[in-house]
């Protein structure tokens, strides 16, 4: 009986017949299985791990606030207190207590400067045009003739480019330094 061609080259046959060969040898050992790759993102296997250094960050951002608000030092050093103290009224009046002088001296109400409030005074300034463009003339010229800067007058008259000046347009010129 004559084989049946299955079609391979006899390069094929022949490497088939080999490789068959060696694991006849090597007699029934199972070959080492492939390492598959892993289907799940990083994030997924390492999830406990992201956990516990997100856990340890939390405890270290509290633990250096602790020691912040403990190493501050005097409570009266607070920008809170600072600000109360500018507002005392400075008084060259001595307030004692009766209970501890006696009663021979007689003891001085508190000053009614300290209970009133301070009223806040504001003013504000409002900037005309002062200054016309002429031919000629450019934002270093007119800074230089003001001595202020182009920066200061840029500022002031909301400019984005300062070559783009229109003659006759009025221009508000910054206070100089």
């Amino acid at each position: 009986m004559q084989a049946r061609s299955t079609g391979e080259p006899e390069l094929l046959k022949a490497q088939r017949r080999r490789r068959e060969a060696r694991e006849a040898e090597r007699g029934s050992a199972p070959r080492r299985a492939r390492r598959r790759r892993q289907s799940s993102s990083w994030l997924q296997r390492n999830a406990l791990g992201v956990v516990a250094i997100a856990i340890l960050i939390g405890f270290l951002g509290v633990g250096f606030g602790l020691v912040q608000i403990l190493n501050r030092g005097d409570a009266s050093q607070s920008p809170l207190s600072l600000a109360q103290a500018d507002l005392a009224v400075p008084t060259s009046q001595t307030v004692m207590s009766a209970a501890a002088v006696g009663p021979s001296v007689p003891v001085l109400a508190a000053p009614a400067a300290l209970d009133a409030t301070r009223s806040i005074h504001t003013s504000v300034k409002v900037l005309q045009p002062d200054y016309t463009i002429a031919q000629g003339d450019t934002l270093v010229k007119i800074a230089q003739k003001f001595n202020t800067t182009v920066e200061r007058i840029q500022a002031f008259n909301n400019l984005s480019d300062p070559r783009a000046l229109r003659i006759g347009a009025q221009l508000i010129i910054p206070p100089p330094f």
